[in-house]
């Protein structure tokens, strides 16, 4: 008797639960040019990638890090996404706004660790 009830008592947890399919995310609506025109200091346009990038301080210190770092500075014959990788961080390696970002962010570190 004890196993019946207990089987039972799953079939209808299992009956009770909703199905994924059903269920939608949250949609989340924000106009993205107010909120840049009010956070106008959060997000700087790259003046040598394409398409008029915008990407935060952060962002821009660790692409100009990355692209001066060893490992990704000699472009051969690797698989096809790291080649994408390499030479899209090509423009970053002399970028001087890329390195006063990265300058910031480590006075900043600096500054926090202190």
């Amino acid at each position: 008797m004890d196993r019946n009830r207990l089987a039972k008592e799953l079939i209808m947890m299992r009956r009770m639960r909703k199905p994924r399919a059903n269920h939608k995310p949250p949609v989340i609506k924000v106009d993205v040019d107010a909120w840049l025109k009010a956070n106008p200091d959060y997000m700087i346009q790259c003046p040598h990638q394409p398409g008029n990038l915008k990407l935060s301080p952060a962002a821009c210190a660790k692409r100009y890090l990355t692209a001066n770092e060893p490992r990704w500075s000699n472009i051969g014959a690797e698989p096809f996404p790291i080649f994408v990788i390499k030479m899209n961080l090509i423009p970053c390696r002399n970028c001087e706004v890329g390195a006063e970002m990265a300058r910031r962010q480590q006075q900043q570190e600096g500054e926090r660790a202190a």
